[in-house]
C-alpha cells in the first residue's frame, strides 16, 4: 500500500521536471558508487559539462539549476544521476518566450522574475516551519512542493512551501499541508519537511487553468504561452453547470485548479493577462496582450451553455452582496483585488 501511495503522489512530478525549455542549456552528470547521500554534493561528477571536475555545488554555483535527480542503488552503494538546465541571461519574458502583442503598453516588469521552470534544491535548517534558502529574487507567495528521499529510492511528497520574504541573495519559505492528491481510500503519512528534503519550486506551473472573456482572448494567451499545458475552459464551466454555479468565487477557482493538480491560472483581465499561483492566490506576474475586443461572456469563455444557478447557492451572493450587474471584467478584478 506504501508503494501504491508513493507512486500516486508523485503523478506528474517527472513530467514537470523534464519538460523540455526553450532558450536554455541543458546537461547531465552522473556519479556512480556513492557511500553515502551526504557526500554526493561535493564529490565531482561524471559526464556531461562535469566532466569528472565539476562537483553538485560547482555547479549550483555556476548558475545551473537542478531539474531532477534520479536515484538508484546497489549493494548499499548509490548512483546518482543530475538533469541540469541553465537559462540564457538575454531572455526575460515568462516561459522563455517573448509575448506577441501590439498593444502600447509595455509588458510588466519587476525585479522578480517569472518563471514556469522547475528549481530543486535541498533543504537547509529548518526553525518555526521555516527555512531559509539561498536563492534570491523569488516572488512572495511562489509555491513548490517538498519531497523526502528514502534510502530504497522511494519518494514521497511531504509538504507544499510557500515564498514568504526574498532578498536578492535567499528567500524563507514556510512549509504547509500537501493535500493535492487526496484521496479518502489512500493512507496518508505524518512525514513533514526535514533537512536535506528536495524542495521543487514551481511544481506544476506548466499546467494552468485558463479564465478569458472571449474565445479570441483564449487563443491568444494560449499561442503566447506554448510551454504551458492550459486545461479548457469547458471543464470548469461543466464543473460549474453540474454545481449549478454560474458565478464562482475565489474559492471555487482555487479548489477547482488544486483538484486539477494545475499549478497556475491564467487570467485576462481588460488588456492583461495575470498569472496566478493555485495554492496561494498570489499574483505572480502580469502582461499585456492583445486580442479582438469583442462582447464578453459570463462567467468566462466557454462552449457550455446555460450554467443555471442554483436557489440553494448562496456563495454568490456572500460574495457580491447581491450585486449580479457587475460586468466580466468588474467581476474578476473583485475576485482577484485589483483596480
Amino acid at each position: 500500500m506504501t508503494k501504491i501511495f508513493n507512486k500516486l503522489l508523485l503523478v506528474g512530478v517527472s513530467t514537470c521536471l523534464l519538460s523540455n525549455l526553450a532558450f536554455a542549456q541543458e546537461t547531465t552528470c552522473y556519479k556512480n558508487g556513492v557511500e553515502k547521500p551526504s557526500l554526493i554534493e561535493d564529490v565531482t561528477l561524471d559526464g556531461g559539462i562535469c566532466n569528472g571536475k565539476l562537483s553538485l555545488n560547482d555547479m549550483k554555483n555556476a548558475g545551473w539549476d537542478v531539474l531532477d535527480i534520479k536515484i538508484n542503488s546497489s549493494q548499499n552503494k548509490f548512483n546518482y544521476t543530475y538533469f541540469f538546465t541553465k537559462n540564457n541571461t538575454n531572455q526575460k519574458a515568462n516561459n522563455n518566450t517573448i509575448l506577441k502583442t501590439s498593444v502600447s503598453e509595455p509588458v510588466v516588469q519587476n525585479n522578480k522574475e517569472f518563471s514556469i521552470k522547475p528549481m530543486g534544491l535541498k533543504l537547509g535548517k529548518i526553525e518555526d516551519n521555516k527555512s531559509v534558502i539561498p536563492m534570491g529574487n523569488l516572488i512572495i507567495g511562489q509555491t513548490g512542493i517538498v519531497i523526502h528521499i528514502f534510502d530504497n529510492d522511494k519518494r514521497l511528497i511531504v509538504s507544499n512551501a510557500k515564498v514568504i520574504s526574498s532578498d536578492a541573495n535567499s528567500s524563507v519559505v514556510e512549509f504547509f499541508e500537501f493535500n493535492d492528491l487526496k484521496q479518502d481510500a489512500i493512507p496518508t503519512s505524518n512525514r513533514v519537511a526535514v533537512t536535506n528534503d528536495i524542495l521543487i519550486l514551481n511544481y506544476m506551473y506548466n499546467s494552468s487553468l485558463l479564465i478569458t472573456p472571449t474565445l479570441d482572448a483564449f487563443q491568444s494567451v494560449r499561442d503566447n504561452f506554448k510551454l504551458n499545458n492550459f486545461v479548457h475552459s469547458d471543464i470548469f464551466a461543466a464543473k460549474l453547470k453540474v454545481d449549478h454555479n454560474p458565478y464562482p468565487t475565489k474559492e471555487d477557482i482555487q479548489k477547482f485548479a488544486i483538484e486539477q493538480n494545475l499549478g497556475t491560472i491564467f487570467m485576462v483581465i481588460e488588456n492583461k493577462v495575470f498569472i496566478i499561483d493555485s495554492k496561494t492566490f498570489a499574483i505572480l506576474e502580469s502582461y499585456a496582450i492583445n486580442y479582438e475586443n469583442t462582447t464578453a461572456t459570463m462567467p468566462f469563455y466557454t462552449r457550455v451553455e446555460e450554467i443555471e444557478e442554483s436557489i440553494f447557492n448562496l456563495s454568490y451572493f456572500d460574495f457580491f452582496s447581491g450585486k449580479k450587474s457587475l460586468s466580466y471584467n468588474d467581476y474578476y478584478k473583485k475576485i482577484l483585488g485589483v483596480k
